[in-house]
C-alpha cells in the first residue's frame, strides 16, 4: 500500500517539476554567493577605519605637498 502511494506521490512531483534538481543546485549556488557577499561585508566592516585612516593619510601628504 505504502509502496503504491509513494510511487504515485513521485510520479506527480515529477510531472509537476517539483522533483527537478536543478532548483537545487539554483539554491545551492544562491547560499554560496549570499556565504560571499556576507564575509565580503564582514571583510570591510573590520578593516574600515584603517582604510579611512589611510586615505587621509594620503590626503594630508598630497595637500602638503601642492605648497
Amino acid at each position: 500500500m505504502w509502496a503504491k502511494t509513494a510511487a504515485t506521490a513521485s510520479n506527480i512531483l515529477r510531472r509537476s517539476g517539483l522533483a527537478d534538481p536543478s532548483g537545487a543546485t539554483a539554491m545551492e549556488y544562491a547560499l554560496i554567493g549570499t556565504g560571499i557577499g556576507v564575509a565580503i561585508i564582514a571583510a570591510i566592516f573590520s578593516i574600515g577605519e584603517e582604510i579611512i585612516d589611510l586615505f587621509e593619510i594620503v590626503q594630508t601628504t598630497l595637500a602638503g605637498s601642492d605648497g
